[in-house]
């Protein structure tokens, strides 16, 4: 039986002395319920979980967690879900080297930023026919996995990525995030904006669609809500149309 494992990072606040004063509490007051949420969606599936909340959720932390996805094999399934800020810096590579808007979308963890490259570290480093889910409720979540060299088509509320952002990208990636780059994602004591949509979408298991379809009522109902908020869409590396139909997180 394939194997099913998730990492769910929540942060309500972050290490002020890490980050110049600012203790980063405004905006993730639900942040940490977000997980539980989200948790809940994947007990009943049978999911190995490890939950990194505030103080636990450090670069090193989250960095050693994802490690867990290297030992997967074709057809098992990681989840990768993160509630908190999101940010952007300067490409470290130089001016749109690998970021077409000259900036590395960030999360923004405990004691410091991670950066999309660190993450597509992890993603490419994988084995062929591993399946990989991430969820990102935070600002600056479109591109926030990491695609070196991502040119986008057309913009649709589909966007795929072009067939050369996967270059060295052996296991299969869906990725929805809260919102595009630039644009913030909202969050409230009762959670984020994105995440509560795709909790109240998922009908305590009864929602029966696709991944597109997931996103198609949650981007539905965020922006109903807030209308300068557009959730993300994206895939990275050789999808397969199974992986696409299926219903998420099937293990």
């Amino acid at each position: 039986m394939p194997k099913a494992v998730a990492v769910l990072v929540g942060l309500r606040k972050v290490n002020p002395a890490k980050y110049g004063g600012w203790d980063g509490a405004n905006g993730c007051w639900g942040c940490e319920l977000d997980v539980d949420n989200i948790e809940r969606i994947l007990e009943p599936l049978g999911y190995q979980t490890t939950i990194l909340k505030t103080e636990k959720a450090t670069r090193r932390n989250v960095m050693k967690a994802l490690g867990a996805a290297s030992q997967l094999t074709k057809g098992d399934i990681f989840v990768f879900y993160y509630s908190g800020h999101g940010g952007q810096q300067p490409d470290q590579t130089g001016p749109k080297k690998d970021e077409l808007d000259g900036k590395d979308e960030t999360l923004v963890l405990y004691d410091g930023e991670l950066r999309d490259d660190s993450l597509n570290d992890v993603w490419t480093s994988l084995q062929p026919g591993v399946r990989v889910a991430m969820l990102s409720d935070s600002c600056n979540s479109g591109t926030n996995y990491k695609a070196p060299g991502v040119t986008l088509k057309k913009p649709t509320p589909l966007a795929p990525l072009d067939a050369a952002a996967a270059v060295g990208m052996k296991a299969q990636l869906i990725h929805m995030g809260g919102c595009r780059d630039s644009q913030s994602s909202q969050g409230y004591e009762g959670g984020g904006l994105f995440t509560v949509a795709v909790c109240n979408a998922w009908k305590g298991g009864a929602f029966e669609g696709s991944y597109q379809s997931l996103y198609d009522v949650v981007r539905t109902a965020v922006t109903s809500e807030q209308p300068d908020q557009q959730p993300a869409y994206n895939e990275y590396g050789p999808v397969s149309a199974d992986f696409k139909k299926q219903r998420p997180f099937t293990v």
